[in-house]
């Protein structure tokens, strides 16, 4: 059984939509990560790869629109795990 989320005839695509915003992320990515190599810069490297996450996760969000509810909802736990993933980076640095 394929359960898909109806579509409100109001709303545009939103594939293309979290496609530019990927993108986007990306791009302030690669500028950010440049400028914070040649700065030497920590704090924007970290920053760089918050966007980079961001860009990753929109990637997610892009290939699983199209599938059913029931796989949105497990691509949901697994984008859940990959955020908690630097918090608790953060979390264990701050302990120690």
């Amino acid at each position: 059984m394929t359960e898909t989320a109806p579509a409100s005839p109001h709303t545009p695509p939103l594939r293309p939509v979290v496609l530019r915003v990927a993108g986007l992320n990306l791009a302030y990515f690669g500028v950010e990560i440049v400028v914070a190599l040649a700065i030497g810069s920590v704090a924007l490297i970290a920053d760089s790869m918050d966007f980079l996450e961001d860009a990753a996760l929109n990637l997610l969000i892009f290939a699983g629109l199209g599938w059913s509810l029931r796989n949105r909802a497990r691509l949901g736990t697994v984008m859940a795990a990959i955020l908690l993933v630097p918090a608790l980076a953060g979390a264990i640095a701050a302990w120690q």
